[in-house]
C-alpha cells in the first residue's frame, strides 16, 4: 500500500506548495459568485481525508463539534449547493493548515498501512457510490492533486489579490 501513500504524500507536498505564502484576505477570494474560494478547497481537502479516517479506523466522523464541520465539508458548499459547515471567521490560513494537519494525523496510518479489513471494507464514498476502502483510499491518494491544479488556476488569475 505504499503506493497509495507516496502518491498522497507527493500530492500533499505539491498542495503545500501552492499555498505557501498565501494571505487571509488571497484564500478567501472568489472569482464569481459560484466558484470555491481556495479556502473551502483546503477544508475540503481536510474534509475528505477525515471522511475516509474516520469511517476505516471505524469511529463515529462527528465525535466532536470539529470532526462533524470536517465530516461535513467535503460534501456542503462542495459536491452539493450550501455552504460550508465553516464560517468565515475560520476561513484562514491558519485554520486552514489546522484542519490539513489535524486530518493527516488521521488518515496518515492508514494509506501508509491499511489492515485487510480497512482495505476490504465497503463504504459509501462521499459522491454516494459504493466502494472497498482500497478504491477509496486511491481516490483520496490523488485527491490533493486534483484540487492543487484549481488552486494555482484560481492563483493565476488576472484579478486574484496580489
Amino acid at each position: 500500500m505504499s503506493d497509495l501513500y507516496d502518491v498522497w504524500r507527493f500530492t500533499r507536498q505539491r498542495l503545500s506548495q501552492a499555498i505557501d505564502g498565501l494571505s487571509d484576505n488571497q484564500v478567501t477570494w472568489r472569482q464569481h459568485e459560484r466558484s470555491h474560494t481556495i479556502a473551502e478547497i483546503l477544508y475540503h481537502i481536510a474534509g475528505a481525508e477525515h471522511y475516509w479516517a474516520a469511517r476505516l479506523h471505524g469511529q463515529n466522523p462527528a465525535r466532536t463539534d470539529y470532526e462533524g464541520k470536517l465530516d461535513l465539508a467535503v460534501k456542503d458548499g462542495f459536491l452539493r449547493d450550501g455552504h460550508s459547515p465553516f464560517d468565515d471567521a475560520e476561513m484562514t490560513v491558519a485554520g486552514c493548515l489546522a484542519a490539513l494537519e489535524f486530518t493527516e494525523v488521521e488518515i496518515e496510518p492508514v494509506l501508509s498501512s491499511p489492515t485487510i479489513d480497512q482495505l476490504e471494507m465497503r463504504l459509501v464514498s462521499p459522491v454516494g457510490d459504493d466502494v472497498s476502502g482500497r478504491e477509496g483510499l486511491a481516490r483520496l491518494a490523488q485527491h490533493a492533486g486534483y484540487h492543487t491544479g484549481q488552486i494555482w488556476m484560481i492563483r493565476s488569475h488576472p484579478e486574484f489579490p496580489a
